[in-house]
């Protein structure tokens, strides 16, 4: 008798298979909600740095008023906006930031984005949506350039000459110098200059150790011209107050208003010149100050605009002379400003009772800076293409950073 043959399976492949299936599926889930996961954390950190320089910006813009802080809530909104114009809408703005290295700091803005992204494979594991968050903090304000002296020659030997016996002393911001030859820096005479720091890009980059006072770093970054942001004045937009060179000599007193002087101006003798605070721009003819008289001109900033090379600023008095620069506006802390293109030397002494602080900008020339008094104080701070120090006298540069102009910070920092 035959007997019946027994068909039924225990099933073993379909467990395996449903296993393997829910395996499969997070393969999957991890193949391309995954991916979706890595392509959203780059879009939105992309829109998060976006809205962050978008609020640094508008904290940089209004930091004259406002100090860093968001008073009106410009600086939110336009962090907003930006990530807005990206798809997000999910956006927290901390100003000044809430953590990190710079919590609490005004002229930061802090910018959270979270984005909700849906689930698809990964449902499987979860159905509520998977967030992608990213953070960036940038930076908008404007800090007081702590510099004592910039040369900003990029490869030529002796851009900085010391060529005096007397001593200059900067104090408070260090001495840097852009020029990548080995004798950037040189000493032709006895004197001395001292400063805390000389940073040189040049390699050892100073001739004559002993000149030198200080801790000397060679090669070392350039620094570019900081002030590059900084407009020229626009004499179409100012008084015209001379429409020819203005002279004064003998035994004069002048006293003049900010404007456009034609010409230029010329101060001889024992004549003596006050100035009212403001801009004055030199339309040629240069500023020359000479003599014995005295000059008063403080809140000024002198601009030359020159149509030669003898159109050259030129303050080398015998008598009493005050020199401060403006404390607000555009032109804050410049006392002296040459038109950049130029490059015609910029000549200022201090021969007796001097008092000049501010700083000397002569980004296209040279500045010539003689010391023939004692204990006179030339300058807060000096950016030149280059520089020759000398006199046989002792003067000071004092950096103050509420006498020198402001440098712009506006960069993610975070």
């Amino acid at each position: 008798m035959k007997r019946k043959q027994n068909t039924t399976r225990p099933a073993n492949v379909c467990i395996m298979v449903a296993v393997s299936l829910v395996m499969l599926m997070g393969f999957v889930a991890v193949a391309l909600d995954g991916g979706l996961l890595l392509d959203d954390s780059s879009r939105v950190q992309a829109a998060t740095d976006s809205a962050a320089l978008a609020a640094a910006n508008s904290l940089y813009y209004n930091f004259n008023y406002n100090k860093g802080l968001d008073l009106a809530g410009a600086a939110a909104t336009a962090a907003k906006n930006s990530a807005a114009t990206e798809g997000f809408t999910d956006v927290v703005v901390n100003i000044p930031p809430l953590t990190g290295v710079h919590a609490g700091q005004p002229g930061f803005a802090e910018v959270i984005i979270t984005y909700h992204q849906r689930r698809f494979f990964s449902r499987i594991f979860g159905s509520e949506d998977l967030p992608v968050r990213a953070r960036a903090v940038g930076a908008g304000r404007w800090l007081p350039l702590k510099i004592g002296i910039l040369v900003l020659d990029p490869t030529s030997p002796s851009s900085l000459v010391n060529n005096g016996n007397g001593a200059a002393t900067v104090l408070g911001a260090p001495i840097i110098v852009d020029s990548n030859a080995p004798d950037a820096a040189v000493a032709t005479g006895g004197g001395t200059v001292t400063s805390d720091d000389f940073n040189v890009v040049g390699v050892p980059g100073i001739d004559g150790s002993g000149n030198w006072v200080g801790y000397i770093h060679s090669g070392v970054p350039p620094v570019p011209d900081p002030l590059a942001y900084l407009p020229a004045p626009d004499p179409t937009t100012m008084t015209v107050q001379s429409k020819s060179p203005l002279h004064v000599s003998g035994s004069k007193t002048a006293s003049i208003l900010p404007g456009v002087y034609t010409g230029g101006i010329t101060v001889s003798g024992q004549a003596s010149l006050s100035m009212a605070p403001g801009v004055y721009y030199m339309a040629g003819g240069g500023f020359s100050f000479t003599g014995q008289g005295n000059l008063n001109a403080q809140g000024v900033t002198i601009y030359n605009a020159p149509k030669s090379n003898s159109d050259v600023i030129n303050i080398n008095g015998l008598g009493s002379i005050t020199l401060t620069p403006p404390t607000t506006g555009t032109y804050k802390g410049i006392s002296l400003f040459q038109q950049r293109s130029s490059t015609n030397t910029m000549y200022v002494a201090g021969n007796g009772n001097s008092y000049m602080t501010g700083a000397f900008y002569v980004a296209g020339g040279t500045l010539n800076v003689q010391g023939n008094g004692d204990n006179n104080t030339i300058g807060a701070q000096y950016i030149s293409w280059n520089l020759k120090i000398g006199g046989g006298g002792n003067f000071k540069v004092v950096w103050d950073p509420n006498l020198v102009p402001p440098a712009r910070e506006l960069a993610l920092v975070e």
